[in-house]
């Protein structure tokens, strides 16, 4: 029996430490996919072990162990040989249950005047491989994914075997030795296995598929696993061609696709006055009254214009071998009044602060949809069941951009950001953070902005009125339209950068999750108008998705929560002004 064995270890703090950020850049998630809270368990100690409700295998650092845990959990147990266990209450030290995300401090202590053995019985192995997110295996034990590609961590004594793999690289092996001297740093490069495939064609603006994901424009080079592959090229208003290949590690490949064929429709349209000018998709294309023959099928916006008079805006599908028909009556323009200081372009109107700084809004009609988790949703949550029918009956005006830091600073003469840049959005603002801000707009501008509730927030990122039901704002492709878990690099990017939705509104899924008005409540099944969510509770919706979440929680139905107090730098919000 050792010489401390029955003594015990003392617990000398407790506590959130809510400037670090460690759980949220080293996250592990939970069963619910949350990010874990992190326990940075100080003690220069070694074969710490713990027991409770933890995730995975604590990470054992330089004096600290990092412990990875649910939300909601409030005990930890701390086990070693040569002490007692020591149970941690964390509402002995005013904690509570931890928060999803949150970073905390346990600082613990060995009894005075215990001993530890001479000889710790092992060393550290240093092992760095390239690509960083390889995975590593040592002893026949995954480790825990480095996200910088370096692993170290103490072993016993002698031989042992390390494997690196990863996807699209051709794996190794090999040993190393653990002694008292000094470890020298093994570096393991792996070889990419990919095969390189060059797409062309004739035909501009074509979309790449690869096996129905969409992976960009042609002309395309591109890396791709051995096996089989389905290449499509794909246009609106054009027949798709497909070519089935079977690559080999490392091979190159050329791949070149003839003219795609256009599918055409024709549209009639009749309008009055006579001589009024016909638009489709932006571009001036005849007058009315014509038949225009040969237009590419597909949904197109068309717009009807003439000077003294009211542009008439529809969205018309073209079939192939039909002729669609509009028709109509242009009003005349009716005089009217723009609040002073405010411009008006189309839909859009831009309102002015204060030091250059102006805040664009979109305007969006009012209109019925069906809210949750909609066919085109996959792979819903339950929060986002069942569907249900939810009208809007007033028109209102959404921030076509996330509030920027440059407008915040304007405002409040301050940037709470992590991400510091003008044009990036603001985050690490809570709720009611963001109430205090727009009190103090609507000092400056007269008008009455608001945060927007949860289904005008989705309403307007399905597009609204002019939605073609994707799946993420503005697109089936998460990448055309947001910044996200698989392309962020774990930081924001300036608003605007990506491609807008239906309305032309930017970046309402990625780059930072937005606060709604809504208390959150759980969904019904019954038609609703104009619903403003629970009337109480403990948290607030949150929508959109940020910078570091994957494409599930990106979907325009996905909701989720956050207490009004909290701050992070994922969290941001938008606008709303009622007409």
């Amino acid at each position: 029996m050792s010489a401390v064995f029955a003594q015990k270890l003392k617990v000398e703090s407790f506590k959130l430490a809510s400037n670090d950020i460690t759980a949220q850049s080293h996250p592990r998630k939970d069963l619910n996919n949350l990010n874990c809270a992190l326990v940075k368990v100080g003690i220069a100690l070694d074969g710490v072990k713990f027991d409770g409700s933890i995730m995975g295998e604590p990470i054992q650092k330089l004096g600290e162990y990092w412990v990875y845990m649910p939300k909601g959990v409030s005990m930890l147990q701390v086990l070693h040989k040569n002490y007692t266990p020591l149970m941690v209450n964390f509402y002995d030290y005013d904690v509570g249950k931890v928060e999803s995300g949150m970073t905390y401090i346990l600082t613990l202590s060995k009894p005075a005047g215990s001993t530890e053995p001479a000889d710790a019985g092992g060393n550290f192995y240093a092992l760095t491989v390239t690509p960083k997110n390889a995975v590593v295996t040592i002893d026949g034990n995954q480790q825990t994914v480095s996200t910088d590609g370096e692993y170290s961590a103490m072993l016993p004594y002698g031989n042992h075997t390390y494997k690196v793999e990863a996807g699209g690289y051709i794996s190794k092996s090999g040993t190393f030795s653990i002694s008292i001297s000094d470890m020298t740093p093994i570096n393991v490069s792996l070889v990419s296995a990919m095969a390189t495939v060059s797409v062309t064609c004739p035909t501009p603006a074509v979309s790449l598929y690869v096996d129905k994901k969409s992976v960009g424009t042609i002309p395309w080079t591109g890396s791709l696993k051995e096996g089989m592959h389905l290449i499509e090229a794909k246009k609106e208003g054009y027949r798709s061609q497909q070519r089935t290949i079977n690559l080999s590690q490392q091979q190159k490949l050329d791949v070149a696709f003839s003219e795609l064929v256009a599918i055409q429709g024709n549209l009639s349209v009749n309008y009055k006055p006579f001589g009024a000018d016909v638009y489709i998709d932006g571009k001036k294309i005849g007058q009315s009254p014509r038949v225009f023959n040969g237009l590419l099928v597909g949904n197109h916006k068309v717009e009807i214009k003439k000077d003294g008079y009211g542009t008439d805006s529809k969205t018309v599908s073209i079939l192939e071998g039909q002729t669609a028909s509009l028709s109509g009556v242009l009003k005349t323009n009716a005089s009217s009044s723009v609040a002073s200081g405010t411009s008006l372009a189309g839909n859009t109107i831009s309102i002015p602060v204060k030091d250059g700084i102006s805040i664009d809004m979109v305007r969006v009609e009012a209109g019925t949809f069906t809210m949750g988790a909609t066919p085109e949703m996959e792979n819903p949550w339950k929060c986002e069941k069942p569907t249900h029918q939810v009208t809007l009956t007033n028109d209102y005006y959404i921030g076509k951009y996330e509030v920027t830091q440059a407008l915040w600073q304007a405002v409040m003469d301050n940037n709470p950001s992590y991400f510091k840049g003008d044009n990036l959005p603001v985050e690490q603002v809570s709720w009611d953070d963001c109430q205090e801000f727009i009190s103090k707009l609507k000092s400056i501008t007269g008008k009455k902005f608001r945060l927007p509730t949860e289904a005008e927030w989705e309403y307007a990122a399905r597009g609204g009125n002019k939605s073609r039901s994707y799946q993420y704002c503005g697109s089936n492709n998460i990448s055309d339209v947001a910044w996200y878990g698989n392309n962020s690099e774990n930081k924001t990017h300036a608003v605007g950068s990506k491609q807008a939705n239906e309305l032309g509104i930017y970046d309402m899924i990625g780059n930072v999750w937005e606060r709604c008005q809504d208390w959150y409540g759980k969904y019904s099944g019954l038609s609703q108008t104009d619903p403003a969510g629970a009337a109480r509770g403990d948290f607030r919706v949150i929508r959109g998705g940020g910078w570091y979440n994957d494409a599930r929680d990106c979907r325009s139905s996905y909701r989720d929560i956050n207490t009004p107090g909290n701050r992070y730098d994922y969290l941001g919000l938008r606008l709303v002004l009622s007409e």
